[in-house]
């Protein structure tokens, strides 16, 4: 009989680690056709892809990302919308923000991981909650794409995000309030960078003032590494609270990427 052989001995280990769980916790029967019930409604529900990245998301690109070396890779999310507009000015909010919205100045770099040099005209494509943590799914509010200049420098001037939850009725909130784990995402803002075309990397910048970086329910997402600091900036008339950061994103063009261009 033919077939995946990959997939077989993906199927044959995943079901001899469970096999010891359910040995270990002597899980019953009734457990486990409980657990079967709830997979039902999480399929249903849609959410499958979901749980699965809050679980091991962070694993895979982990593991994915082996020697690339680098600014650390991070999920994507359910939230991004391709053709975001292009923000020549580098600030996400075509709209004034509400007028206590906190709001973020980052500067930085984009260069590469072997050379060290910049990436002249590296494009930035970023998107994240609002002040309240909420998502425009649909408008290209706090959404956009910025260019690095020349020097592989970018300019960016959005709100300052808050932590969210998104699983409130959805099995996914279920498992959480059954296990007692909070349902909450800590602050973060999204990034792609494309180089000639191309996606080199997806990752997350996460927000200091975030009640939850330690609490975050996707498994290993938060990371020092991708923390910004923030600094009070003088105040701006009509404005909430300023605040300045700084991030350089070091990009490892991967050799399966560049083959594909």
């Amino acid at each position: 009989m033919s077939g995946d052989a990959r997939l077989r001995e993906i199927y044959e280990r995943s079901v001899a680690a469970l096999r010891q769980v359910v040995t270990d916790m002597k899980i019953t029967e009734d457990e486990l056709h409980l657990a079967g019930h709830y997979f039902n409604r999480l399929g249903q529900s849609g959410m499958c892809p979901s749980l699965l990245d809050v679980a091991f998301a962070m694993t895979s690109i982990d593991a994915s990302r082996q020697d690339f070396g680098g600014t650390r890779p991070n999920l994507e999310g359910p939230y991004y919308l391709p053709d975001a507009p292009l923000r020549a000015d580098g600030v996400l909010f075509e709209k004034a923000p509400a007028p206590d919205a906190p709001i973020l100045t980052l500067t930085g770099s984009v260069v590469d991981a072997e050379t060290g040099k910049p990436i002249p005209g590296a494009e930035l494509d970023l998107w994240h909650a609002d002040e309240n943590g909420i998502y425009d799914r649909e408008g290209p509010f706090l959404r956009g794409r910025i260019h690095a200049d020349q020097n592989g420098r970018y300019l960016l001037r959005t709100v300052v995000p808050n932590d969210y939850s998104e699983h409130d009725t959805d099995p996914i909130g279920e498992l959480f309030r059954a296990m007692g784990q909070g349902n909450t995402r800590a602050a973060h803002i999204h990034v792609k960078i494309h180089v000639d075309g191309a996606e080199q990397l997806m990752t997350q910048l996460f927000i200091p003032h975030s009640r939850v970086l330690d609490t975050d329910y996707v498994v290993g997402a938060v990371s020092d590494d991708l923390l910004l600091k923030l600094e009070d900036a003088p105040p701006v008339a009509g404005q909430g609270p300023q605040y300045t950061a700084k991030f350089d994103f070091v990009v490892r063009r991967h050799a399966a990427r560049q083959a594909a261009e």
